[in-house]
Formats: C-alpha cells, structure tokens, sequence
C-alpha cells in the first residue's frame, strides 16, 4: 500500500491539452524570435507534436494565431475591467491602463503586432472579430476614461482617440525595436528592471502632454 502511495506522489503532472500546448509554444517562439513571422513546424516542434495537429485544431495558421490573440487579448480586458472597477479618479485609472499596456507588451512582446497584422491581412471575419472583441472596446474605454477626465478638469483637452493611438505606439515601441536597443544602446536583454524605467519616461511624457497644469 505505501509502495503503490509512493509511485503515486512521483507521478508526473497531467500534460496539458494539445490546444493549451499550441498555443503556448506559438507564444514563446515569437517572443523568442521577436517576430510574428514563424513557421508551425518550429511551433509544433516546441509542443513536440505533429504539426498536423495545427489544422486540427485551429484550421490552419491563421486560425492558430487568431486564438492566440484573442486569449491574450482576453486577459488583457480581464485587467482593464478590474482596473475600471476602482474607486480612483479617470486619470489615475488611464495612467495605470497605459501602465499595464506597457507590461502586457514586455510579456507578450508579439501581441500589438499580431493583432495589426490580423486586421489587416487576415479574412474580413477573422479581421472583424478582433476588432469587435478587442480593439473597439478598448478604444472606447479610453475615449471614455479621457472624456471623464476633461470633464472634471484633471485632463487638458485633447482628441481622445488619437492620443491612445499616439499612447499604444508609444507603449509598445521599445518592444518592437529591440535591434536599436541591442547595436545602438548595447541593450541585450530587455528585462523587469528596464521595462519599469521604460514604463516611467513612457507614462511621464505622456502625462505631462494630457494633464491639466495645476493651478498655483
């Protein structure tokens, strides 16, 4: 009996779904690679299972990262609607979005590329999809985060939706240049601790260029 208990504790863990695991390798690949552009054999390499198992389960490439974009996508609202749930001013609440948005980013380096490239070279229903499910909420939150703010006086006037067009660029381009960090700034790695500076010039000229000077 404490023989068999025994064999039981050593047993290794279940080994995730073929989806869950798909998804995943897909994920890490294009963080690795810096690119959007990688072929399913290395993603089905990386889940060490038959890359015919991407149209199984997906129906091919762009079904594959199609899903990849929507759980990351669903995470990244999963945070926005409980940020929107807190008992702060609509400034603060836009400064900690635009904060998240950077950290999303430095995890999941791809994301903001991926969701570009699907809306624009993907099926219009795939390409309408995205921007239904992510794009066009998240524009009208921060629209409505930045009307808030003009109207109580803590944010200047200024055109809501192309400054978070202006702020999403901004958020997500140390990400997207990281050969102008590695051979300009000597930059190899782009770790937590640089990610948070980078965070912090991010959000102070952003900040700077959408609160109201304070009366003195």
């Amino acid at each position: 009996m404490k023989a068999q208990e025994k064999g039981k504790a050593r047993a290794a863990p279940p080994r995730p779904a073929v989806r869950d695991l798909l998804l995943e390798a897909a994920s890490a690949v294009m963080s690795e690679r810096q690119s959007i552009d990688v072929p399913l054999t290395d993603i089905a390499a990386r889940a060490e299972v038959n890359v015919a198992l991407v149209s199984y389960y997906f129906g091919g490439k762009e079904g594959l990262l199609l899903a990849l974009a929507k759980r990351d996508a669903t995470m990244a609202l999963g945070e926005l609607d409980r940020l929107l749930s807190l008992n702060i001013s609509p400034a603060e609440k836009l400064r900690r979005h635009l904060s998240g948005v950077i950290r999303t980013f430095f995890l999941r380096p791809y994301l903001y590329r991926l969701l570009a490239a699907l809306m624009r070279d993907s099926s219009e229903e795939n390409a309408r999809e995205i921007t239904t499910f992510f794009a066009e909420p998240l524009a009208r939150t921060a629209k409505e985060l930045m009307e808030a703010g003009i109207a109580d006086g803590t944010i200047r006037p200024i055109d809501p939706e192309l400054f978070y067009m202006a702020a999403l660029g901004a958020c997500e381009q140390i990400f997207a240049n990281r050969s102008i960090l590695k051979f300009v700034h000597g930059v190899e790695e782009l770790d937590e601790t640089l990610q948070r500076r980078y965070a912090d010039v991010v959000l102070e000229v952003l900040m700077h260029g959408y609160l109201a000077p304070r009366e003195t």
